[in-house]
């Protein structure tokens, strides 16, 4: 995965986790506030989940991106590997994102599949 900008939530546990991985994917690493998050000034909102579970903050910012008719992708980590790279590599390459607002829950941090799939995007 290779975009100019990755914009990351400021003082998460996801956004701590992944921060480093984030870096070697982009030119450029944000983190914002949530009050600083301008969804006008954002391509594109990638969802990392676990079993399609949504916590309340992530579907609000999914619904302003819905309102905008921005491109969104969710990926469940623990579906097939393959698939959800496949899908994550189209998805880019066919909305054309260049900055992508990054966010997943804090207690997908413990499952051991979101280091596997991140792994497998290097």
């Amino acid at each position: 995965m290779q975009v100019d900008r990755i914009i990351l939530k400021l003082n998460s546990k996801f956004s701590n986790t992944i921060s480093t991985w984030a870096t070697g994917s982009c030119n450029d690493l944000m983190q914002l506030a949530d009050r600083n998050l301008d969804v006008m000034s954002i391509d594109s909102l990638l969802i990392f989940n676990q079993n399609q579970v949504l916590k309340q903050d992530v579907q609000e910012l999914r619904t302003q991106f819905d309102k905008y008719q921005k491109p969104i992708l969710h990926i469940d980590i623990n579906g097939t590997l393959a698939v959800g790279k496949s899908n994550l590599d189209l998805w880019i390459e066919r909305n054309k994102c260049r900055s992508v607002l990054i966010l997943g829950a804090d207690d997908l941090v413990g499952n051991v599949n979101l280091e596997r799939f991140l792994d497998s995007l290097n």
